[in-house]
């Protein structure tokens, strides 16, 4: 896919491969106007919102879908980092994570994550969570966007 203006950067930070190519086939399914990025390990993504947060220049991810348990560091050190910066907290943040634990959950919504979304087991569902995912996020920043265009005239 060519890079344009309309495309929307999705970045993926998952270490399983297998979730990855699911989520990477149903985003691409719902829409072609994602661009889809991926990091496997909790250091490749400090390094990565590091970096975003030094440089103004490089534009930010419409969406983050998070995984909470990955190699090196896990997602709730992520989240954190995302969320403590004036630069990166607007960043909506998903966590996606086979975890059901009210502790995961509660620490997860209680550093900002912007959703928690067990992720399904069942490969036909796993679709349709990410399809929802998608829409809800879309119609939010249409809503923002409509807000925003209201509170300016």
């Amino acid at each position: 896919m060519s890079e344009s203006t309309n495309e929307l950067l999705l970045l993926i930070i998952e270490d399983s491969d297998d979730h990855t190519e699911l989520a990477e086939f149903y985003i691409s399914d719902y829409s072609e106007r994602f661009r889809i990025e991926r990091l496997c390990d909790g250091a490749e993504a400090l390094a990565y919102f590091e970096k975003l947060e030094n440089s103004s220049e490089l534009s930010l991810p419409w969406l983050v879908l998070l995984d909470l348990k990955l190699p090196k560091y896990d997602g709730h050190e992520i989240l954190t980092q995302i969320k403590g910066s004036d630069r990166l907290s607007p960043i909506p943040v998903v966590i996606f994570s086979t975890s059901n634990s009210e502790k995961d959950v509660s620490r997860a919504l209680r550093n900002c994550a912007n959703s928690y979304i067990v992720k399904p087991m069942e490969a036909d569902q796993y679709g349709e969570v990410i399809s929802g995912i998608l829409r809800y996020w879309e119609l939010n920043q249409h809503q923002l966007t409509q807000n925003t265009k209201e509170n300016d005239s």
